[in-house]
């Protein structure tokens, strides 16, 4: 399975990050229903993803690699008024996929609500005058 191995890297970079959330977002959006790369880009504004500072090229080098991989299908629309344009579709394989990302990112989740929490009753233990935590006052 190639999409399992490329996405089970590890990575330091928060683009590597970036690119796997854009890639996860395309398969949702590809989940509700086919898509143009005019009609996903307007829907990654849902995500954070913003229309009009999105690079097309930057969405269509993601929907090639998801193609390469499997995980998405395209075909020419040519029954639209105006030019032809690409449709994608998510395919079986990135149905599974999406599934075991999303699964991935709810442990990634709990993972980080447990640091959160941990961190929050340190915080929480810290006496005045020790580092970090607030100034003794002079009441006397």
């Amino acid at each position: 399975m190639r999409e399992r191995q490329r996405f089970r890297r590890g990575g330091r970079g928060g683009g590597r990050r970036r690119w796997f959330f854009l890639e996860s977002c395309l398969l949702v959006l590809l989940r509700r229903e086919p898509g143009y790369g005019y009609s996903l880009i307007q829907g990654l504004e849902e995500f954070g993803f913003r229309a009009g500072e999105m690079d097309p090229s930057v969405l269509y080098r993601a929907l090639r690699e998801l193609e390469e991989l499997g995980l998405v299908a395209s075909s020419w629309d040519e029954s639209s008024l105006g030019p032809r344009r690409r449709v994608y579709t998510l395919t079986p394989q990135g149905e599974g996929a999406l599934a075991e990302w999303m699964e991935a990112l709810r442990q990634r989740r709990l993972e980080i609500e447990t640091l959160e929490a941990a961190w929050e009753a340190m915080r929480g233990e810290r006496k005045p005058g020790s580092p970090g935590g607030e100034e003794q006052s002079d009441a006397t």
